[in-house]
């Protein structure tokens, strides 16, 4: 019984990953919206379709716990968007469309152009 139950619970948690997909997108910083928890909320110039929050524009979260972020992460996170941001580059971001808050786990930017 145990065994059966080990299986069950494997391809639920197997599946519940398979219907979770990360997203990648790219656009210029619009907001960067820091919370009183220490997490921040980027907006962009262009939204993906694939965020689905009721937010005009749309809303994408950086959050500790969430998506993979860790303290450090968030951090860096942070200080590469305001240099984006501020440099009006390009980024290209990583989320997962699981929940709402789109959160981001990744960012990169490209400062040769």
């Amino acid at each position: 019984m145990r065994l059966w139950l080990s299986f069950v619970f494997a391809f639920l948690v197997g599946s519940y990953q398979a219907i979770a997909a990360d997203v990648w997108h790219s656009a210029k910083i619009k907001q960067v919206y820091p919370l009183s928890q220490g997490d921040f909320i980027l907006t962009f110039e262009q939204d993906s379709p694939a965020c689905l929050n009721g937010n005009t524009p749309k809303y994408y979260y950086v959050a500790v716990g969430q998506n993979g972020v860790t303290a450090d992460a968030l951090k860096n996170l942070l200080s590469v968007s305001l240099a984006a941001a501020a440099q009006r580059k390009t980024v290209v971001i990583n989320f997962n469309d699981q929940s709402t808050a789109c959160y981001i786990n990744r960012l990169s930017v490209d400062f040769s152009d």
